[in-house]
């Protein structure tokens, strides 16, 4: 077998990162190796339930040596009840002007740290220089790594195809670019200038999706060179499972070591010039904007007979909606997507489900008008019932109950919300892409 799907993470929010102090000291002794912030002790733990949740889950753990990720590492063991094996190749960035240059605590260490939780079976697959890299030396270490540690899985662990690395920021990014085959760190992966994003304890995920120049569609992936396999990259930095969404995202354009003092202070006076609010403890990621849009989307099908449709229960993904031919991932299938412009109208009704819920007053939907139809009918009911005591009352109550009931569907129409009505104007027609 050859491994197929591979899970890139950062480690957590640290300690160092808090607005105020007092901050740790580093429990191995080892110069900037800081442990998470209860914060990032929370963010491993959600990034732990988020894998523990998904069907394709790692059958090896990776992680850097350091610390911080070996902590982030822990819970994601613990649920899925395997052991943590180190590497140095996937270990942090320094630059060669910093004053120290840290190396990882030895394995006695680490292991009376955490007990019963690493294994000693791993040997370094690339040790950093001790002088410190440059942007292009930490590339190049990254770009040497992916075939020896591959090599080294599927000859040691043959039967693995799934694998998690938890690793840096920079880090992170390097084995990502290396991994697609760009040249840097600092190339986006698409003509719209997307980047990686590395915000703390996000989630990349790289699936094997052919050999180049193969031909030969039932050839073992394992006997093709790793330097022709031929990788995509189905999410990037994903947070979605974290409470505060993407913290602390960093990338090759900040001139600072990611979570570095330096980067911190950064941020900080950044954060003070912006008058953003620094009182919840947290140092808070930037604004985006965001745009909802509304496509059709296409599923080929292998018998017109049958309609075809996605599966409510479907986990779905998608990558490079801005590009021509976007990816998609539904279950366990994957399909490169075609845009085309939608012949037709379509039209998408957002709130559509609301018309059909009774809501209390205080959240008035479309429902309320059916409702006061409803109890006009019954009031008529009940008045019938009175018409044979006093024909003179009835007259005048029906009077007044008309009365009330204008009034009570007028306050509803000035209430109600104006639902919006999105026409749909492109559509996605995808394609299975058959992976290896």
């Amino acid at each position: 077998m050859a491994i197929k799907t591979i899970y890139i993470a950062r480690h957590g929010y640290r300690s160092n990162w808090l607005p105020k102090g007092p901050y740790p000291p580093p429990p191995t002794g080892v110069d900037s190796d800081v442990p998470l912030a209860e914060h990032g002790i929370n963010q491993a733990k959600e990034l732990a339930h988020y894998i523990l949740s998904i069907d394709n889950q790692p059958e090896m753990i990776f992680s850097s040596p350091f610390y911080r990720c070996i902590q982030t590492t822990d819970p994601i063991a613990s649920y899925l009840e395997q052991p943590i094996y180190l590497d140095r190749g996937i270990g942090e960035w320094y630059k060669p002007d910093r004053p120290v240059i840290p190396e990882p605590a030895p394995f006695e260490v680490l292991d009376s740290l955490f007990p019963n939780k690493i294994s000693p079976d791993w040997k370094d697959t690339i040790v950093p220089s001790n002088k410190g890299e440059d942007e292009d030396q930490i590339f190049v270490r990254c770009k040497k790594f992916w075939p020896m540690f591959i090599q080294n899985i599927e000859t040691e662990f043959p039967n693995i195809e799934t694998i998690l690395i938890v690793t840096h920021a920079a880090t992170k990014i390097a084995l990502g670019m290396s991994l697609l085959r760009l040249q840097s760190c600092r190339e986006s992966i698409d003509e719209d200038g997307t980047i990686i994003r590395s915000g703390s304890c996000s989630l990349d995920k790289y699936e094997l999706l052919q050999a180049k120049n193969n031909e030969d569609e039932d050839e073992d992936p394992e006997s093709i060179p790793f330097d022709q396999r031929v990788w995509s990259m189905t999410m990037n930095g994903n947070t979605e499972f974290l409470t505060n969404g993407e913290e602390m995202n960093w990338n090759f354009q900040n001139k600072f070591e990611a979570g570095s003092d330096a980067d911190i202070r950064a941020r900080k006076l950044a954060a003070e010039q912006a008058g953003k609010n620094l009182s919840s403890g947290l140092i808070e990621a930037e604004n985006e904007e965001n745009e909802t849009i509304y496509v059709s989307v296409d599923i080929p099908s292998h018998n017109y007979r049958e309609k075809t449709e996605i599966i409510r229960s479907e986990n779905l993904q998608f990558s490079g909606l801005e590009t021509e031919q976007p990816l998609f991932k539904i279950g366990d299938k994957i399909y490169q997507g075609d845009w085309r412009k939608l012949v037709g109208t379509e039209l998408a009704f957002p709130n559509a489900s609301l018309t059909k819920k009774n809501i209390d007053e205080e959240n008035i939907s479309l429902s309320p008008i059916n409702q006061v139809k409803h109890d006009k009918t019954k009031k008529n009911s009940n008045r019938e019932e009175e018409e044979e005591d006093n024909d003179e009352e009835q007259e005048t109550d029906e009077t007044d109950g008309e009365e009330e009931d204008d009034d009570e569907e007028e306050e509803v129409k000035q209430e109600a919300p104006s639902e919006k009505i999105y026409r749909i104007t492109d559509r996605i027609i995808l394609n299975e892409v058959k992976p290896m």
